[in-house]
């Protein structure tokens, strides 16, 4: 769509406010002074190329969306402005301005590339009302199952949650994060991103995923963001997608599954089929008392190594099992005691040691954005829809090191 210089002023004025940034900001940003973004947003000055993809960076949009028939509200306008602290610290807004900028890179090439993949997910899949803790509860837990179902991932532990998340067509991306803040999720066009605190500790991160793979799912049909933070536990939507994320990760009937072939979690009865005078009877059965019964009380080792096995934390594991009435609450306050001891932390140093050559503990396990980079940017290079130049810039935005980027015969220079 062409569009007119005062049209796309207008835009440029309503990105600045919405992302509620001052003319004066904005100048210090691109290195001008302020009558300069003044004249900009009046229509008296043409905007560059160069400075349009500063400002869209800065604004956290992609140059595309500028251009569209319809100028849309962006999801990460709504993060700006419920998230002032990002701008507090100098490192972690370099770390947002960069992660926005793989987001808008990425948007960017599917758009000249005419893919519209990142459209394709669940959005909104399960929009429904709560009233009450309760209603979320039951909600969080339902919907789980219908995921995991619908999914087909039957009783296996989730590997790769980004994995999972990119084959709905959700782009997730590790960012650095202020303290008491998990992650967020937003739209931007028709495309979702799922955002996490690269800081947290990887179960964390991956149980992240997961929380806000159900945002993704159930609540951005009436708004345009959310954000996650510690302090909001008691919001419905948090209680939904924190009962969602234990769910979705230990299901029921894996974790009875686990905790049997260690022969915990048994009935006290068991029924025996026997073949009677050409019948089949069945007779119950009581199991072992004394000894053998203590010996399928769940201990802290238990804990621990079903922690390990669906990747989240042990103290999430342990509460996992009290809301299934596995353990009762004595037994819960005692293993969360020794989760905090030193024999906990051995314990668990023991369990890491045997996972260190496992990728998940080399970190970077939980996003797909910057692989998605990479490739979009090879094959725009290849389709002639992006210069060389260009191609360089967004691998190393990627992350690629020069030997990795001149591998590739589309970013070497040709005689």
């Amino acid at each position: 769509m062409t569009i007119t210089q005062e049209e796309l002023a207008r835009r440029l004025k309503e990105a600045r406010e919405k992302a509620r940034f001052t003319q004066e900001q904005v100048a210090s940003a691109l290195g001008l002074v302020r009558p300069v973004i003044a004249q900009i947003e009046a229509g008296k000055r043409k905007v560059s190329s160069l400075e349009l993809a500063a400002l869209a960076r800065l604004y956290g949009r992609p140059i595309h969306s500028f251009f569209e028939e319809a100028f849309e509200a962006e999801g990460i306008s709504y993060i700006l402005r419920a998230v002032p602290e990002v701008r507090s610290e100098h490192q972690i807004q370099e770390g947002m301005n960069r992660g926005l900028e793989i987001i808008n890179a990425i948007l960017d090439l599917e758009n000249k590339l005419g893919v519209n993949r990142l459209s394709s997910g669940p959005l909104c899949a399960y929009d429904r009302k709560m009233r009450t803790r309760w209603d979320a509860v039951e909600q969080g837990q339902e919907i789980a199952t219908q995921e995991r179902n619908r999914l087909g991932l039957g009783v296996a532990p989730v590997g790769d949650p980004a994995s999972l998340l990119d084959a709905q067509g959700v782009l997730t991306l590790e960012m650095q994060l202020p303290p008491g803040l998990s992650g967020f999720t937003f739209r931007s066009g028709q495309a979702t991103i799922c955002v996490i605190n690269s800081t947290e500790p990887l179960v964390r991160q991956r149980y992240s995923v997961i929380h806000e793979y159900c945002h993704a799912l159930c609540d951005l049909n009436d708004l345009p963001a959310i954000v996650s933070r510690e302090e909001g536990k008691k919001d419905l939507r948090e209680v939904r997608a924190d009962v969602f994320a234990a769910c979705f990760l230990m299901p029921e009937n894996a974790i009875r599954e686990f905790l049997q072939r260690r022969g915990k979690a048994m009935p006290s009865r068991i029924q025996v089929p026997l073949m009677v005078k050409d019948k089949v009877e069945s007779y119950a059965a009581r199991r072992g008392s004394g000894k053998q019964s203590g010996q399928s009380r769940i201990d802290y080792l238990d804990v621990a190594d079903m922690a390990r096995y669906f990747g989240v934390s042990v103290e999430a594991s342990i509460w996992r099992l009290n809301d299934l009435n596995l353990i009762n609450g004595k037994e819960k306050d005692s293993l969360l005691t020794e989760d905090r001891s030193p024999t906990g932390k051995a314990i668990k140093d023991i369990l890491r040691k045997k996972d260190s050559d496992k990728d998940s503990e080399k970190g970077g396990i939980f996003q797909n954005a910057t692989e998605h980079l990479f490739y979009r940017a090879v094959e725009a290079a290849r389709g002639g829809l992006i210069s060389r130049n260009k191609l360089i810039e967004l691998l190393e935005l990627a992350g690629l090191q020069n030997e990795d980027i001149y591998a590739i015969s589309e970013a070497r220079r040709t005689t």
